[in-house]
């Protein structure tokens, strides 16, 4: 498998994200929307910073069940409920602390502000979609 970021000069230079993620492979994985719970559906924090490590740890977790590696993520969906700048930098340093175990790389990624997440105690939620060989 092969990931490729592309940032022209013709966008604006991302931070902590591509622009273009250009893959070849033989197998595409799409995960289901995951959140700030563990495996015995426990939530794991009531903060943004917390929801959003296990959300991207369950993204993760979900990825390698399938055979990759979060290097293989070729997008992200983040999905926040009050998507505030004091929320999004929780959102991001959970993001990237998870990340940073994992050994994630930066991939094309959208954020959505929502006004709810369909259980009141959740704050984020994300999916991805992934390239394996």
């Amino acid at each position: 498998m092969a990931l490729h970021k592309i940032n022209p000069d013709t966008l604006a230079q991302p931070h902590g994200f591509a622009q273009i993620m250009v893959g070849t492979g033989s197998k595409i994985v799409v995960t289901s929307g995951q959140v700030g719970v563990d495996k015995e559906h426990k939530l794991v924090g009531s903060d943004y910073r917390s929801q959003a490590r296990q959300a991207a740890e369950n993204v993760y977790l979900a990825i390698a069940a399938a055979g990759g590696t979060p290097a293989d993520i070729a997008r992200l969906m983040l999905y926040v409920v009050d998507a505030s700048p004091a929320n999004l930098e929780e959102v991001y340093a959970g993001l990237g602390e998870a990340g940073a175990a994992a050994g994630g790389k930066a991939t094309t990624m959208t954020l959505i502000g929502v006004t709810a997440l369909s259980d009141p105690a959740w704050l984020v939620e994300m999916d991805a979609t992934a390239i394996l060989d």
